[in-house]
């Protein structure tokens, strides 16, 4: 099988298959989940894994006809979802009033959401592999959401996921007052990049043409492939890792 293994450290992981692994994609907005894990989602749902989805904000930012794009958004989220065959996921603020303010929200309340109260919830999903956004961004909204990450996700608290990574945010991962995100974990997507590509495509609102497309993601997977020697690849940083 030629994508058996994890990169980790520039060492060979065996993973032979994520049959047996419910992962669970923590994102702070519609599209972060497939830019940052779109190969991930695939593999692990190729190899007949669970893959479940909680997206903070699906709210749209257009000042004009406000209520409008955030349907079209929903839309698209529901499409993304549904091509990468997910087994579930859930959105929380998905309301025009919400879109500009996820950073303001309380903290306590994001991290309940992750714990607790949605469908796809740590304590509803039990997942073996969560993926939360990077610190290291610009980007107030990625920053809020890793704070509650890593509160619910604490080693005191049940149930314990045995995996826990940060993805990056190509966009922004190389400009934050934190520093810069530097990956020590590496998913071979090669046979995946095309599937990745074509979920991005779903959020066709979010597509930008020499910044947000087919060419930037493509791009970004051969800089991170040739990191660790391999075609493509999607890049991670581990913060537990129990074997």
């Amino acid at each position: 099988m030629k994508n058996d293994y994890i990169l980790f450290n520039d060492q060979k992981i065996n993973m032979h298959t994520f049959k047996n692994e419910r992962l669970l994609v923590i994102s702070p907005h519609a599209d972060d989940e497939v830019l940052g894990c779109g190969g991930l989602i695939s593999r692990v749902k190729s190899d007949g894994g669970e893959v479940y989805v909680l997206i903070f904000n699906v709210g749209s930012i257009e000042k004009v006809d406000n209520k409008k794009f955030t349907e079209l958004r929903k839309k698209e989220t529901k499409d993304a979802m549904k091509f990468l065959n997910v087994n579930d996921y859930e959105t929380i603020f998905d309301s025009p009033e919400d879109n500009r303010y996820l950073d303001a929200k309380p903290l306590h309340a994001l991290i309940s959401k992750i714990e607790t109260d949605s469908k796809v919830s740590l304590t509803n999903i039990e997942p073996t592999i969560v993926a939360i956004p990077t610190i290291y961004s610009y980007h107030q909204d990625h920053v809020h959401v890793f704070k509650a990450c890593m509160a619910a996700l604490r080693p005191i608290s049940a149930p314990i996921s045995k995996v826990v990574l940060s993805y990056e945010a190509p966009e922004h991962s190389r400009w934050s007052i934190n520093g810069v995100f530097e990956p020590n974990f590496y998913v071979d997507i090669e046979n995946y990049l095309d599937k990745k590509i074509t979920a991005f495509y779903k959020y066709k609102s979010q597509v930008r043409t020499g910044g947000r497309d087919k060419h930037t993601i493509k791009n970004q997977a051969q800089y991170r492939g040739k990191e660790v020697g391999r075609k493509m690849c999607e890049a991670f940083y581990v913060h537990r890792f129990v074997t």
